[in-house]
């Protein structure tokens, strides 16, 4: 690869030893995939947070980082960690999984990191401009920053993420580059999705049919409308079962315009339809249906404002039932924000718990005695089983329905 003088230094050792690290590990990526040069970036969003899914090693591997005083380079947001930071004693995380929470928080922190402890970066300080490249890490957040959005990043690990936040850099590949970005697959929805659950298991069932790192350009019926939250759904699923970097939507993402402007050739390739009995059936075949929960887990990824705002009225002057919990994940951003509009006394009252800084994915909610959990979140549901080891099981309904069984 070519490297500027800077780059150069880097390399050299000028700029200390992570930072040599960090550089040699992106050379590494870059001549890989036959990147000729480094792109520079001005944000990026890290991932490997939670205790739960890093352990022992990547905690000491981060303090070891932090205590050489490395720091980051560019405006950088960090992923949701296993546990509510300022309320864990009161919602009953581990005593000594919030210690060794608490510790690579706080190496973050140290290498200039925004704690901000969210999935959802681009809702709150860290939103990408179109057209801009990025190194965000989260599967979900790449998915969301390239469709979208418009922004340009390919899917990073933990610790490739932090190297190029260290250094500035990311390797000129991939999504970074536009005819990387056109659609290999069509999908043709032959139907309305109406529910958050339909956008969810539509992203399940469109990834479990793709090859990993297909970019496919879904075209729904005319007319069709969307939520923000709909979308970020369908692509945090999409992202979980098929490991799908970026998809279109023809006619609604900004680089799909049309079937022509989504793909390099005027006739895609590879066309699959799906209609509702696909879907029907699907959810058969992969969901586990129960009834009676332990927790009932909204906001993955993370709930934005709107998703607050719509589960308050539909809980005003209700209580959830006794035995369950119902807890939002959100941001503390957005937590802030339903405060502002009154929309937290309103859950409060009704018996809903927000949680920030963590999500029902990586915390250790088997640990806690969590056995079912119902959420209307693809990738929860997807993940949850895997992740607890078959501790916990996991149901996905429409919110509204979730609401209604759950509330008196």
């Amino acid at each position: 690869m070519y490297l500027t003088r800077e780059e150069e230094k880097m390399l050299s050792g000028e700029y200390g030893e992570w930072v040599q690290k960090s550089i040699k590990l992106l050379i590494a990526i870059g001549e890989i995939n036959k990147a000729e040069k480094f792109v520079e970036i001005k944000r990026a969003h890290l991932s490997g947070v939670s205790y739960k899914t890093v352990g022992d090693p990547i905690l000491e591997l981060l303090e070891s980082i932090a205590e050489k005083g490395t720091k980051v380079r560019v405006f950088t947001t960090l992923n949701p960690a296993g546990i509510d930071t300022t309320h864990w004693k009161e919602f009953g995380f581990p005593n000594e999984f919030a210690e060794k929470q608490l510790r690579i928080i706080n190496a973050f922190k140290k290498m200039g990191v925004n704690t901000t402890l969210t999935c959802t970066p681009y809702l709150t300080i860290n939103r990408p401009k179109f057209g801009e490249p990025i190194a965000f890490a989260e599967s979900s957040a790449v998915i969301y920053s390239n469709s979208i959005i418009g922004a340009r990043t390919n899917r990073h690990g933990n610790l490739d993420a932090l190297a190029a936040a260290i250094t500035g850099r990311v390797p000129e590949m991939g999504l970074i580059l536009t005819e990387n970005r056109k659609a290999t697959d069509l999908v043709k929805i032959d139907f309305t999705p109406k529910t958050d659950e339909e956008f969810n298991l539509l992203g399940l069932y469109i990834g479990d049919k793709l090859e990993s790192n297909a970019i496919p350009a879904l075209e729904f019926p005319k007319n069709i409308e969307f939520k923000e939250f709909h979308l970020r759904g369908l692509g945090a699923a999409l992202a979980a079962s098929g490991g799908v970097p970026m998809f279109h939507v023809i006619g609604y993402t900004p680089e799909a315009k049309d079937r022509k402007e989504a793909f390099q050739e005027d006739t895609p390739q590879e066309v699959f339809q799906i209609s509702r009995d696909d879907l029907i059936e699907y959810k058969r075949e992969i969901i586990d249906n129960f009834d009676k929960p332990d927790l009932i887990a909204i906001g993955c990824p993370h709930a934005s404002l709107e998703e607050i705002e719509m589960i308050t009225e539909l809980v005003k002057g209700k209580r959830v039932k006794a035995g369950v919990k119902f807890w939002i994940f959100t941001s503390k951003y957005m937590l802030e924000q339903a405060k502002k509009k009154g929309y937290y006394r309103i859950l409060e009252e009704a018996g809903v718990k927000i949680i920030t800084d963590t999500c029902m994915v990586v915390a250790p909610l088997e640990a806690m005695g969590i056995k079912k959990i119902v959420s209307n979140s693809g990738k929860a549901v997807f993940y949850i089983p895997k992740l607890s080891k078959n501790i916990i099981r996991a149901n996905i309904k429409e919110l509204a329905e979730i609401i209604d069984k759950s509330m008196e």
